[in-house]
């Protein structure tokens, strides 16, 4: 589809709509041209105004319905069009009642309308202008405006994602039953976070609600011939909870069981992805709603910090450390598998930078010799935009 011009209301319009759906997220999204170039590539004007009315709250059916002058047999084609492209999702209250809301952008309209692995020459352009919108955070990394966007991403800015272990670390507490002849009082309850991937697997597995999608950062890489550096399957990413019910309604995804979806993140962590959890609302206190398996090349967030175009943040878990380092050969496995340039080689000897490091593990369960391990540590990790020269992927 090639991209024409449009005219200035429509170029409002989509601005609008896209502040709109920036406050259904707490990322710092900022409305570019290239950014409205995106909007313009899928959403119809009649699409942008029903929109623009509808707002931000979750409504039923025929709340939604109320604001179309179509006729509803008109009308539920064209919700379900809007739904089919990841603008509107649909989720059910506890009463069951179905109800629906408007998307964030990102994490939201983006992969939603990605993450069924359809090539149509719609999604393809999509696609592309998704990448030039990434890249051209490039304009912005220069100093001293660099030099602010990092003071302000490490004063004001908190983590929407955590990283996670692809196996379970340490022993797990064991649990002993004893009897009293009193009555206890209950605690008030305490959400703890779920720091590997079996904990969230076996939690949404028993529930059926676990889903394989397609990595939409796999597929905007092939679409501009960078297929994926680590030959990590397009097929990938793991969708979780109520996000599952939508997404299937409107084919995203096929469900699978938890056992199918530790083989695939076992297979994947192998050839180098690390697990990067999204939670509802991007909020890590949240309940996790996918696990994105996430390589340095193709992630556009980590392969985007990788090229110098923003910044990061993550809760993470766990801090590697070198303990054995006259057994280092200084072989470079775990410089070549570290996804934000954490650890290095100097004199022959693997050296971490504990202040980078995610705890991702990709370097422990790669070291051919066993020399780094794991310490648990819970905290934040703030990567700072790199400049243009520090880069590790050049565009």
């Amino acid at each position: 589809m090639a991209k024409t011009k449009i005219s200035k209301e429509r170029k409002e319009n989509l601005i609008a709509l896209a502040k709109l759906m920036r406050s259904q997220g707490t990322r710092q999204i900022y409305i570019t041209p290239e950014l409205i170039d995106c909007f313009e590539a899928v959403i119809t004007p009649e699409e942008n105004a029903f929109l623009l009315r509808m707002g931000t709250e979750p409504q039923t059916f025929d709340q939604v319905a109320s604001l179309s002058d179509l006729p509803e047999d008109r009308f539920r084609p064209f919700l379900e069009t809007m739904s089919k492209k990841g603008l509107i999702w649909s989720e059910f209250k506890e009463s069951g009642e179905e109800v629906y809301v408007l998307a964030p952008i990102l994490v939201g309209w983006f992969e939603m309308y990605l993450c069924d692995g359809r090539e149509t020459p719609e999604k393809l352009e999509f696609a592309r202008r998704v990448d030039k919108y990434v890249k051209s955070a490039k304009k912005i990394n220069f100093f001293p405006l660099r030099n602010l966007l990092n003071y302000k991403h490490k004063r004001k800015s908190v983590s929407h994602t955590s990283i996670v272990l692809p196996e379970p670390f340490g022993d797990k507490p064991k649990t002993i039953e004893v009897k009293v002849d009193q009555s206890l009082k209950s605690s008030d309850m305490e959400v703890y976070p779920a720091k590997d991937v079996y904990e969230i697997i076996e939690k949404y597995g028993d529930k059926n609600k676990i889903a394989l999608v397609h990595c939409i950062c796999r597929y905007i890489h092939k679409t501009i011939d960078e297929p994926c550096r680590f030959e990590i399957p397009m097929e990938s990413c793991i969708a979780l909870g109520d996000i599952v019910d939508y997404g299937l309604k409107y084919g995203k995804g096929r469900l699978i069981t938890k056992e199918e979806a530790l083989e695939i993140l076992e297979d994947v962590a192998e050839k180098g992805a690390i697990h990067q959890v999204f939670h509802e609302k991007d909020d890590i206190n949240r309940p996790e709603f996918a696990i994105c398996n996430c390589c340095w090349d193709c992630c556009e967030l980590i392969g985007a910090y990788n090229r110098g175009l923003i910044p990061l943040r993550f809760r993470s878990y766990y801090v590697a450390e070198v303990i054995d380092g006259e057994a280092c050969t200084g072989c470079g496995t775990c410089v070549k598998f570290c996804p934000v340039g954490a650890t290095s080689v100097v004199n022959k000897k693997s050296q971490i930078d504990e202040e980078k490091c995610i705890g991702c593990g990709q370097c422990q369960m790669k070291c051919p010799e066993g020399v780094i391990s794991l310490r648990s540590e819970e905290r934040e990790v703030i990567l700072p935009l790199l400049k243009s020269s520090e880069a590790r992927i050049k565009i």
